[in-house]
């Protein structure tokens, strides 16, 4: 997510919880039933049967399901299947798998339907592209660009063409280990972004990572998506957009990570680090960067995670400038691969301070020092 100006942030892509469009008495399905409806519904999507797609609707719906079904196909839909169904849930619950042609893995999110002997529409899953209008789909190198905004031209084009920079930019701090095929969807605005994503609406955004932790029934977590705007890409230089969308396949690629149970991974970590990848060998002033750290009173304090969730740009300017700068100075002594050790070691379940110890071969609190120290001069010597 990229608050005013432009700091990214992590997002999760919620469902909302009202429910429409359902008979007034709903009644819990035979979860064996529905479950054929859907593969069947899924496997018609795959083959671009749309009569067949919306068989399972209520015949009075089909039309409208008609519309989003063609979207979804001429988006290049190549896998759409529901499972994990909630034998309790009044009407039809269920994680909902989606990928089209260009994306590595499957993003996960919530189906919602009503049931009366058929499946009745809903408002209350998560949201796909084609929701929201038709698509344009440009499959490039790195990924899949999905553009709702016909207009959207200028924008469109540049994420179109650094797409496989960014992902060899991620690849080269990361590893391969990650899809490595993204789905980028471009959007008119920042509050169709927000809508999208299921955040409050008075949210400024330009990028966001977004879809469901889950895994997918290999047992891997399932993909992310980038979603942007056309109004805040705009208002960015080119540079600006190249960053702001390789810090944010950044998190595509950690989240393709299993998490450890119990792993506590903090925010500043997650993004400080995507920041330093994002930034990393780019012609721009590193005081620039971090000038609401460097202007700031007192001692340079660790954001915590509510930091990141502050609803004032300022405190969320500085919480992104303390995390670049901490991350950025435990790589200049120890280097990128130690903190890309770092992230993953704490992914892995180990707490940060032995995880420091073991990939940046300190303690946390030295880590800490030498930042301070840094700060303290200006970041004297980390150049532009």
């Amino acid at each position: 997510m990229r608050p005013v100006p432009s700091l990214p942030r992590r997002l999760f892509l919620l469902a909302p919880p009202v429910l429409a469009g359902c008979s007034a008495r709903p009644t819990a399905p035979a979860a064996d039933g529905v479950q054929q409806v859907l593969a069947a519904r899924g496997a018609a999507l795959v083959a671009g049967d749309l009569t067949a797609a919306g068989a399972g609707y209520d015949p009075a719906e089909r039309s409208a399901v008609r519309v989003l079904d063609a979207r979804a196909v001429r988006a290049g839909l190549r896998e759409w299947a529901v499972s994990g169904l909630d034998d309790a849930a009044a009407g039809v619950a269920g994680t909902l798998r989606v990928r089209v042609e260009g994306e590595g893995r499957a993003v996960a999110g919530a189906f919602r339907a009503g049931w009366d002997g058929r499946l009745r529409t809903s408002t209350a899953g998560t949201p796909q592209p084609w929701d929201l209008g038709d698509v344009e789909a440009r499959v490039v190198g790195g990924g899949v660009v999905l553009v709702l905004d016909l207009a959207a031209g200028e924008v469109a084009d540049q994420v179109a063409a650094d797409l496989p920079d960014a992902t060899a930019r991620v690849d080269a701090a990361w590893g391969g280990d990650w899809p490595r095929g993204t789905a980028v969807v471009v959007l008119p605005t920042a509050a169709e972004v927000t809508r999208f994503a299921g955040r409050d609406p008075s949210g400024r955004l330009d990028a966001v990572a977004v879809g469901l932790d889950a895994d997918l029934p290999d047992g891997a977590p399932a993909g992310v998506r980038v979603v942007l705007s056309v109004e805040r890409f705009t208002a960015l230089s080119p540079l600006g957009r190249s960053v702001t969308l390789t810090h944010e396949l950044v998190h595509v690629a950690t989240r393709a990570t299993p998490r450890a149970a119990g792993a506590v991974v903090p925010t500043w970590l997650t993004e400080g680090y995507a920041d330093h990848v994002a930034r990393l060998r780019r012609d721009v002033a590193a005081t620039a960067l971090a000038a609401p750290l460097l202007s700031a009173d007192g001692v340079p304090q660790v954001p915590d995670d509510a930091a990141f969730r502050s609803s004032e740009p300022a405190a969320l300017q500085l919480a992104y400038a303390a995390a670049w700068t901490l991350v950025t100075s435990a790589a200049r002594v120890a280097g990128t691969s130690a903190v890309t050790a770092l992230l993953r070691t704490v992914l892995a379940g180990t707490d940060l301070e032995a995880a420091c110890r073991q990939a940046l071969g300190r303690s946390f609190a030295d880590v800490v020092e030498t930042w301070r120290a840094d700060v303290v001069s200006d970041l004297v010597g980390w150049g532009p």
